[in-house]
């Protein structure tokens, strides 16, 4: 009699899942007698994982054991899913299924689902309630602002938010740029703008604010270096800089018009990086007087730079375009993200450990210094389309979509 000895998994237990997608291949090793043939072994499903769905992919006899290789698609009712196998040699499926002849072993198979983006404020739809930006203070203290939405804070880290009153009443926000804890420079429609000194609990219109870059919303980026010395880049491939806190504006830079620029960020004092349309990435290093395009082989559009030190940069663009320096942005290498939409917040932390996120939804990341990355979120699974995205700390992510301020929780699976 042919008899099934013991089963084996060698590959595909205890993986993690997207809900309704199926598994990496399953591999399990089955032990048989010497005299046993070859012939395929019969499987079953216990009645109660009828909402599992396992199919055969192949059945190899090799030496004195079956190699089974299939796929599972786990359940989506339960949140921890398993699937039990029963395997016999000798009955066929309905055999099994009725009872009528033994069982002779079984293996049970585990998976975890991946937690999708979850909401954690869900404001008013409607054209008027756009959340913009928001940023951290420090780890507990954060701050959205948004078209008509009010200003909304939390003070335990971003588990929850209350919405407060808005800057100004009749125009929403749509950018928060801090610098330090408590000094921010709020941008408010119509080409206002608010300052806080204490961290963004009250608010005033600066005084005798003139736009850095003529036209509605024309700013795109701001960089606080002090109270008084603003950098400013926006449409047009315009780039400003005041000294007085925004009463005046000296134009530091001007591109081809088609070159909007999105992103500006510093290293150092007197060093900054801009980025934009079609490829576009421009350095100075002597605090904005002159500007040097940097030549890099992509068209695509880009939105966000980030820097780990003084030599290690990154800038992130459409299509998931990523561009990586080592010299201090003389030279740009793309490289490849592990995301399909345009990324829109990279941030690293200690021993090369970062992450990046896409307007997706999508994260990937990287324990290497961004040399290589490893997709961890697929797009659409709870976001699918986040105007911006914060990288809080190594736990935990925020993103605005429409009204919603989402988190993504990195700890879970």
């Amino acid at each position: 009699m042919r008899e099934v000895k013991g089963i084996e998994i060698i590959r595909g237990n205890n993986q993690v899942a997207y809900k309704g997608e199926r598994l990496d291949t399953i591999v399990l090793k089955i032990k048989l007698n010497a005299s046993d043939d070859g012939s395929p072994l019969a499987y079953y499903l216990k009645p109660s994982d009828n909402n599992n769905s396992f199919q055969m992919h192949s059945q190899v006899k090799s030496g004195g054991d079956m190699i089974i290789k299939g796929f599972w698609r786990p359940s989506s009712n339960v949140e921890e899913p398993n699937i039990k196998l029963y395997f016999s040699a000798t009955c066929n499926y309905n055999q099994m299924a009725s009872g009528t002849c033994k069982v002779i072993d079984s293996v049970v198979l585990s998976a975890k689902f991946r937690q999708p983006w979850k909401s954690v404020y869900f404001g008013s739809q409607g054209g008027y309630n756009v959340l913009q930006d928001l940023q951290f203070i420090d780890e507990y203290k954060g701050i959205v602002v948004g078209e008509g939405s009010g200003v909304i804070r939390t003070s335990d880290g971003g588990k929850t938010w209350l919405r407060g009153e808005p800057v100004r009443s009749d125009n929403g926000a749509y950018i928060i740029s801090f610098t330090g804890r408590d000094t921010a420079l709020v941008s408010i429609v119509n080409n206002y703008a608010f300052f806080t000194y204490d961290g963004g609990k009250t608010f005033f219109q600066a005084n005798n604010w003139t736009p850095p870059i003529g036209g509605h919303q024309s700013s795109t980026s701001y960089y606080l270096q002090s109270r008084n010395t603003i950098y400013s880049v926006g449409r047009e491939g315009n780039i400003a800089k005041t000294i007085d806190g925004g009463q005046t504006w000296n134009k530091s830079g001007s591109f081809n018009n088609l070159n909007r620029l999105n992103d500006l960020t510093h290293i150092g004092k007197d060093t900054l990086f801009t980025c934009g349309s079609v490829g576009f990435i421009a350095r100075t290093s002597d605090a904005g007087r002159t500007w040097k395009q940097q030549p890099v082989q992509v068209n695509n559009d880009l939105n966000k730079i980030y820097f780990i030190n003084s030599s290690t940069g990154f800038i992130g663009g459409q299509s998931g375009v990523l561009l990586r320096t080592t010299d201090s942005g003389e030279h740009w290498e793309k490289i490849s993200s592990g995301v399909g939409f345009p990324i829109i917040a990279i941030r690293f932390f200690e021993k090369g450990h970062g992450f990046l996120v896409s307007s997706g939804g999508e994260i990937s990341e990287s324990r290497n210094n961004g040399i290589s990355w490893t997709q961890i979120m697929k797009s659409n699974y709870g976001a699918g389309d986040l105007l911006r995205a914060l990288i809080k700390d190594e736990t935990t992510i925020f993103g605005l979509q429409q009204s919603s301020i989402l988190t993504y929780d990195l700890l879970k699976p």
